[in-house]
């Protein structure tokens, strides 16, 4: 996995733009959940992947539908500064566990239950932080501030 994010071609791209377009496709595949999408950051660009975007938003997304309750809102936030572009991805839910906060993003780690037939082999958030590092930005993982559920915060540097 580490040698075909690290042999992407970076280009140039519109990140707002890739990502509404995967928010559309969301709204489809998960119609038990509402997605909001704040776009604060108009034709941002940044240098990178855009299939690795998506597959990173992909996993932020199936990583908050696993873990909030059906028919409540996951909401992608999008916001620039005059340095970066933020995405945040947050949803309602159980609060990240404190004993797992530090591994959140390593290989291997998973903290859901097992439901039914569908295991988790803890490499989603792995990927997030491969695809973030390949775009030399950052990630954290945090709650919410008044507990509701947690985000996730990614920065990216631009393209100006």
């Amino acid at each position: 996995m580490e040698e075909a994010v690290a042999s992407s071609e970076p280009e140039i791209f519109a990140v707002g733009t890739v990502i509404a377009s995967c928010v559309e496709a969301y709204r489809d595949i998960y119609q038990d959940r509402h997605f909001e999408l704040d776009d604060r950051a108009p034709d941002v660009r940044i240098l990178g992947s855009a299939d690795l975007m998506a597959q990173m938003l992909d996993k932020l997304i199936d990583n908050a539908v696993s873990f909030s309750p059906s028919a409540s809102t996951i909401t992608i936030t999008l916001t620039m500064s005059e340095r970066d572009v933020s995405i945040r991805v947050s949803n309602f839910g159980p609060l990240l566990p404190e004993s797992m906060r530090s591994q959140l993003f390593d290989s291997l780690v998973s903290i859901r239950e097992e439901h039914g037939q569908r295991h988790h082999l803890g490499l989603g958030l792995y990927i997030v932080a491969l695809i973030v590092d390949f775009h030399r930005g950052r990630v954290r993982a945090e709650d919410l501030p008044d507990g509701s559920g947690v985000s996730f915060d990614i920065e990216l540097p631009r393209v100006r």
